[in-house]
């Protein structure tokens, strides 16, 4: 490597996790044992005395000859680089223009940004050895170890807080790299087997715990911890009911958070098995808490292979956000797809990383490119969704419309063979008065061309709540059929919410109370069930409700201006209360029912502070626009608008683009801007068909 190519670059990447080398541009020089070793221990232990680093690298050579060995390699280095990478004369020291890659996945650890330090991959200084070094060969080893018990901590971490944001699949791929990082930890195994249990596959759950058994047992010539052993006998047989401690609230077991047996759907389960030998799209149509989730699930894991998306609530006016997480998700399963050049380029449209060296696409002209964009996203969902038998798209409701382009050409697309010879069957659930119109007639198209079949879920009838009562193994809970029919209509998710107030006040003991507080499809319980909370743990359940899919703790702690630990703790009592399941609310019922109840001064409030901190995340500016609306804030919503408007007519979406203009025109002339507005519409004439 010349110096003259380097010495003017700017900056320098030095490179020791695997093989030890130093980047500058597209420029790679491999690093010898030593210099990897000098520039390793720098950037992980910092400053260093010159000649004592010497008296580790060359601990066999005297004194004279470490210290002159020293000055050898620091001048070779500094003549291949071109550039002084060490600074200092008696202490050693890195120049602040080299970064280490080391350095980042500390950086990122310590910093939140799990999924960014799990990117960086590889041994401290790959296969090199120091056995000459003893005292350097220890740090070493001790390094390495650092560095992978900050990488199982970033991957425990990631786990959870994908488990929160409702990605099971991704939180599973992680458990199982945690545990490939450390096969003897019973409490990776545990969050394992719990994770392939709440996501619906109890088989998994159980064969997840004999391979921790026999592991301990070949390995260690040992056994599983009793609580190992205790949560695989609760998925086995069903959990014992506790009796309720007057102390403490009682731990609600595995059966009420998700019951055992699926009952009741005799009916619907026939028809679903009619659909897929023939073909066709499963939609699956209901109130919310009827149980439709539960249903494609079990259906889907009877088939075969199956993958999850969910529309999540916020998501309708954000174009591709349901899309985009879907192929975050794929990819976590598929890392390194092999993709045509072409499709990688288009793709960096909606996924910047994946641009390759020419950098991203220039913004699309005419339908033809449009079209070639559309094809790219959907080649790319048929080749990571090759060994997938069905995917299950959750909440359609909440899909946003440029996602749904996508779903529909794919779904229209049954009949010819994927790359993997097949395409995967789609089983769809909605809530039967939520869609929008498009979708409902995109979904009614399908079904009048035979290529779909919609089937609406009812409440279960008496005799199947019975069944499900009977099945989650709650002594006390069968005798009660009657009244929680009554009381609940047959709704499912109805009837675990009041199974959980019987079981929070202990009313399976006693009986079915005098008086149960009338739920109105469940919001009075729910509402009952917020009262129980501090007052700073329903504002930080009041927050998300507003901020929808953008809500985070970092975001919350923001906008509550609340101490990171002390919003942790509200965290963990919404968690505890079964509010949330991490960042996110347990049920969509329970968001309504929140979101309904915030005051209407403190509901502005809130939307401005989320306006002004999505606004420096550069947020979707719909998203922005939104929360200055819902603040009371047209003239600062109107910019964000516009802006959105301009993003949906560089993508062709023209009647959304013109939509959005006219709405931003209007709330122009609303607050005196009539200039402005002019302007505004006029861009909205000049779009095609618009």
């Amino acid at each position: 490597m010349a110096a003259d190519d380097v010495a003017d670059t700017q900056g320098f990447r030095l490179e020791v996790l695997g093989e030890a080398r130093l980047r500058s541009g597209s420029t790679l020089m491999p690093l010898e044992r030593r210099t990897a070793g000098v520039l390793a221990w720098l950037a992980l232990e910092g400053p260093h005395p010159k000649y004592r680093l010497a008296g580790l690298l060359w601990a066999e050579s005297s004194e004279t000859t470490a210290r002159n060995n020293m000055r050898q390699l620091l001048r070779r280095l500094r003549l291949a680089c071109g550039a002084e990478l060490v600074q200092g004369t008696d202490v050693l020291s890195l120049c602040e223009r080299v970064v280490t890659d080391a350095s980042e996945l500390q950086a990122h650890v310590l910093a939140g940004r799990h999924t960014q330090a799990l990117e960086l991959d590889g041994v401290l200084l790959g296969t090199l050895e120091y056995e000459d070094c003893s005292e350097f060969q220890a740090w070493l080893e001790g390094a390495r170890e650092r560095l992978d018990k900050l990488r199982r901590r970033a991957a425990g971490l990631e786990s959870e807080a994908r488990e929160r944001r409702g990605d099971l699949s991704g939180a599973l791929a992680l458990s199982e790299r945690l545990i490939a990082m450390d096969p003897y930890s019973e409490e990776a195994w545990r969050r394992l087997i719990r994770l392939h249990y709440v996501s619906g596959d109890r088989m998994a759950a159980l064969n997840a715990f004999e391979r921790c058994r026999r592991l301990l047992r070949e390995e260690l010539d040992t056994t599983p911890l009793p609580e190992t052993v205790a949560l695989a006998r609760e998925i086995e047989r069903g959990p014992s009911a506790a009796k309720p401690s007057p102390s403490a609230k009682p731990k609600l077991p595995l059966s009420v958070l998700r019951p055992p047996v699926l009952v009741g759907r005799e009916r619907e389960w026939a028809l679903m098995e009619v659909a897929w030998e023939a073909g066709q799209t499963i939609f699956l149509g209901g109130e919310p808490g009827v149980g439709k989730t539960r249903l494609a699930h079990d259906f889907a894991a009877s088939r075969g292979t199956h993958f999850l998306l969910e529309a999540r609530p916020g998501e309708l006016n954000v174009p591709y956000a349901s899309h985009v997480r879907l192929v975050r998700q794929l990819l976590a399963r598929v890392p390194d797809p092999k993709l045509e050049p072409w499709v990688r380029r288009e793709l960096a449209r909606l996924l910047p990383d994946l641009a390759g060296p020419e950098g991203p696409p220039p913004p699309m002209t005419d339908e033809a490119d449009r079209s070639r964009f559309v094809e790219a996203n959907c080649e790319l969902v048929y080749q990571l969704c090759a060994n997938v038998d069905a995917l299950v798209a959750d909440d359609l409701q909440f899909m946003d419309s440029a996602t749904a382009e996508f779903a529909v050409l794919m779904l229209s697309r049954r009949q010819t063979p994927g790359p993997g010879g097949r395409h995967p069957r789609f089983i769809d659930t909605f809530r039967s008065d939520e869609l929008s119109p498009q979708a409902e007639a995109a979904i009614q198209q399908l079904v009048t061309t035979g290529l779909a079949v919609v089937i609406e879920l009812e409440p279960l009838p008496a005799d199947a709540v019975g069944a499900l009562l009977n099945s989650l193994d709650l002594p006390g809970a069968e005798r009660l059929a009657g009244d929680v029919t009554r009381h609940t209509g047959g709704n499912p998710l109805f009837i675990t919410e009041t199974l959980k107030h019987l079981l929070e006040t202990g009313g399976l003991e006693r009986g079915w109370p005098e008086h149960v507080p009338p739920s109105g499809r469940g919001q009075q319980l729910i509402q009952q069930r917020l009262e129980r909370l501090s007052p700073a743990a329903l504002q930080v359940a009041r927050l998300a409700a507003l901020a929808r899919t953008n809500f985070g703790l970092e975001l919350a702690s923001e906008v509550l201006e609340m101490p990171a630990l002390s919003l942790a703790t509200h965290v963990a009592e919404l968690e505890g209360a079964q509010i949330f399941r991490g960042e996110r609310f347990t049920h969509d019922l329970l968001f309504e029912v929140v979101r309904q109840g915030v005051p209407r001064s403190l509901e502005a409030l809130l939307h401005r502070r989320l306006a002004v901190a999505l606004e420096l995340r550069k947020a979707a500016p719909a998203v922005v626009a939104q929360h200055w609306l819902e603040g009371n804030e047209p003239r600062r919503a109107a910019p964000f608008l516009v802006a959105a408007a301009n993003s949906e007519a560089s993508a062709l979406r023209h009647m959304e683009a013109a939509v959005l203009y006219h709405r931003a025109a209007a709330l122009l002339d609303e607050t005196g801007n009539a200039e402005e507005a002019a302007r505004v519409r006029a861009r909205a004439r000049r779009i095609p068909s618009a």
